[in-house]
């Protein structure tokens, strides 16, 4: 997740792309393997007390762990922090009770990289990626078919939704990756199916987090607070958190209860200090099964 975005939309976005990604092929953008499972948190803490985050870390149907990258330049250091990313990624996995049976790190690279190394080897590290060049790929075709798809008011399928996700990163220079963000970002507002059109936003934003705009973020952070889906989230966690409040209260009141009573307070006396009922009060002087 982009680090200028709030932590409560991170929460928003995340569970959006984790329920969205669910079960979709990455065979759009050139990549031959299983279906997804559930994206993974793609910030891990390191043993250095810093943190490091992947772009999009998956874990696949196989039991296979994606670490899915993208670049807008290439070095050799990239290979060491993609190996810093599996090497985390696999600790915590392993720490959760899962098994990993591989790992492939793609690395998508937007339209400034027309070539690129795809290994460190130096003895005793070696890391390879799989690479997908976009700068391939037919950026006003994409955007003139899904712009006449999303106007005409027709479902989009799952691999429009992941080129829509990708589009802005086709070109090669900021200033029209910018603009074919705010275009993407505003087709994807168009889609009518709600659950899809925040998923196409969120997966924009994790897409293009290097390269998108500070200010135009935080606008678009305010429109994900006011959209539907990020309000029912914040309803989920609210009530969640109220239940837990309220079991814990009830517990604490309870136990104040079965003392009072120990003590030799009248019921009537015990209710009206814990706002307890007497059915309750009753399961605590005799408990249900006893």
């Amino acid at each position: 997740m982009p680090d200028g975005i709030a932590h409560n939309n991170k929460d928003i976005l995340f569970k959006v792309l984790s329920q969205n990604y669910e079960n979709k092929s990455l065979a759009v953008y050139g990549l031959n393997l299983p279906r997804i499972k559930r994206l993974l948190p793609s910030s891990y803490p390191s043993v250095t007390a810093t943190e490091i985050h992947a772009d999009n870390p998956f874990l696949l149907e196989d039991g296979t762990l994606l670490i899915l990258e993208y670049e807008s330049s290439t070095s050799h250091d990239d290979f060491l922090k993609y190996a810093g990313y599996v090497t985390n990624a696999l600790r915590r996995l392993r720490g959760e009770g899962v098994e990993i049976t591989r790992v492939v790190i793609a690395v998508i690279y937007t339209g400034d990289i027309k070539a690129a190394p795809n290994q460190l080897d130096v003895g005793a590290l070696r890391v390879q990626v799989e690479q997908v060049f976009l700068s391939g790929f037919d950026t006003a075709g994409m955007l003139e078919s899904l712009k006449a798809k999303i106007d005409a008011g027709e479902p989009l399928e799952d691999d429009d939704v992941l080129k829509l996700i990708i589009l802005p990163l086709t070109q090669p220079d900021k200033s029209r990756k910018q603009k074919l963000i705010e275009d993407s970002i505003d087709l994807a507002k168009s889609i009518k199916d709600e659950r899809q059109q925040l998923f196409a936003v969120a997966g924009v934003v994790t897409a293009t987090n290097k390269f998108i705009d500070t200010e135009y973020m935080s606008n678009l952070e305010r429109w994900i607070k006011m959209t539907k889906i990020a309000r029912l989230f914040e309803e989920e966690k609210i009530e969640a958190v109220n239940l837990a409040v309220n079991q814990n209260d009830k517990n604490v009141r309870r136990e104040i209860a079965r003392k009072l009573l120990g003590s030799g307070l009248e019921i009537a006396k015990v209710m009206q200090a814990t706002g307890l009922t007497r059915a309750e009060i009753d399961e605590i002087i005799m408990p249900v099964g006893a």
